[in-house]
């Protein structure tokens, strides 16, 4: 197995008085597909908030590549999330926005390339994911399955080193939903990268 790219220590995470994680303890191997399986409501999507950084715990450690993200600078947080991705579960898109454009949000907010150079790799992404040619479509005239896949297209823009999913299959129909685990096999492979899917279905 290889080494941890991600490793949570003796997480604690609570809402109000509710304890939603006592004492959670994984490792996230670099270069494979980890699964985070388990019932609604049961604390898998609060567990990667806290790996994404969007949560701070009440007590453990969160390393990403030995750097504790619990206790590190905004500044440095904001460094180790441009080599995140993270795909929502709803897909996550800005509605007022084509796909394109939220497509080449990350790269116009986080590099300086050149405008004709964010296009190019745009079109790579979508077309990565099926959907080359529905660049200028608004999120409201696609379909759910296409959403998730503009999700994606966006969460690997910037050429993420970890990429995580939240719940990829849910609301999706069976023919399509095996489209989306095909899809994240063929990252892995392509890209060798790290993945974490978090979700409720066997």
């Amino acid at each position: 197995m290889s080494d941890p790219i991600v490793q949570v220590v003796d997480l604690v995470s609570t809402y109000g008085d509710l304890i939603v994680l006592e004492g959670v303890s994984l490792e996230i191997p670099k270069g494979e597909i980890t699964v985070i399986a388990g019932s609604s409501g049961c604390g898998k999507t609060t567990l990667l908030r806290h790996m994404i950084g969007l949560h701070k715990p009440v007590s453990g450690r969160i390393l990403i590549r030995g750097e504790d993200i619990v206790t590190m600078s905004e500044k440095d947080l904001y460094r180790i999330r441009t080599r995140q991705g993270v795909l929502f579960q709803g897909g996550g898109l800005l509605n007022s926005m084509t796909l394109g454009d939220n497509v080449a949000l990350p790269l116009r907010e986080h590099t300086q390339l050149e405008e004709s150079t964010i296009q190019i790799m745009t079109r790579m992404k979508l077309e990565l994911v099926g959907l080359l040619g529905f660049q200028g479509f608004l999120p409201a005239q696609i379909s759910g399955g296409m959403k998730k896949r503009a999700g994606l297209a966006r969460a690997i823009a910037m050429d993420p080193e970890i990429l995580y999913f939240d719940e990829p299959t849910a609301g999706l129909d069976p023919v399509t939903s095996a489209e989306m685990d095909e899809l994240i096999l063929r990252l892995k492979k392509t890209f060798n990268m790290t993945i974490v899917v978090v979700t409720h279905e066997l």
